[in-house]
């Protein structure tokens, strides 16, 4: 049985749940698995009332969007903060599977997700949720207006002093006088990327630096670097680099 709570619960199969292997009596109708597809997602209001039963083995990830979130997300999006979930049982939604995606791959090789991360995870799903799954009106077009030019040092000089991803956007918007997600819509037409990119960015920049200046070991540069591990810091580099950091600091080397 699920405790009743102010908060909406989004449920993803990271298994294919099988027709009868997962069934409940949600707000005083049953529901049930009507087919079998990966990443199948469900959405439950957690102020309704619901016992579930599970039947053989299951895996899922579970996202709790609390309604004061989803409240300042609609506040900030001009959207009436007074929404109804439309509660839906095992569908397809490609933004949540992709989001999702998105956070194991970090995961299965043992990387921790940083607080700006799940920050900025949460404002983009609450902001799909709304818009999706509540019945909220288009979102007011914001105007095309990026941040001013102090906000623009003021955030950067933020995150190189967090390269580690130790810092929320909340955090970042409150030194730039603005709401959360009016902060993020702001930086995203300034830099073109979103914030966490940005700080990617900025960690395989500072990395650099060091790789030209020192002769320090790939461990200590990815720990300076803001990166959980030198496997974490590798992955990354040669991802955006297209080589290795080992590779990238012996031809640079010789210029």
């Amino acid at each position: 049985m699920y405790p009743p709570d102010q908060a909406i619960l989004i449920c993803v199969a990271l298994t294919p749940a099988a027709i009868g292997q997962w069934k409940a009596q949600y707000n005083g109708r049953s529901v049930g698995v009507t087919r079998a597809i990966p990443f199948a997602t469900t959405f439950i209001d957690l102020r309704c009332r619901m016992e579930m039963w599970v039947r053989g083995p299951f895996d899922y990830l579970h996202y709790y969007l609390s309604r004061n979130l989803l409240e300042r997300i609609a506040q900030d999006n001009a959207v009436s903060p007074s929404f109804q979930l439309q509660d839906v049982f095992f569908v397809e939604d490609l933004v949540v599977a992709q989001m999702t995606k998105n956070i194991l791959s970090p995961i299965k090789h043992g990387e921790p997700l940083d607080r700006l991360e799940l920050d900025q995870t949460a404002t983009v799903l609450g902001a799909h949720t709304l818009q999706t799954h509540c019945g909220a009106p288009k979102f007011a077009v914001a105007p095309r207006r990026g941040l001013e030019s102090w906000q623009k040092l003021r955030t950067e000089e933020m995150l190189r002093a967090h390269l580690e991803g130790n810092i929320t956007i909340k955090e970042l918007a409150a030194a730039c006088s603005l709401s959360a997600s009016h902060f993020g819509r702001c930086f995203r037409l300034s830099f073109g990327i979103s914030v966490h990119q940005r700080l990617i960015q900025l960690r395989i920049e500072h990395a650099k630096q060091i790789l030209l200046r020192s002769d320090k070991t790939l461990v200590e540069i990815a720990l300076l670097s803001g990166f959980c591990d030198q496997a974490a810091f590798s992955r990354t580099f040669t991802r955006i680099e297209h080589m290795t950091p080992s590779r990238w600091r012996r031809l640079n080397n010789q210029k």
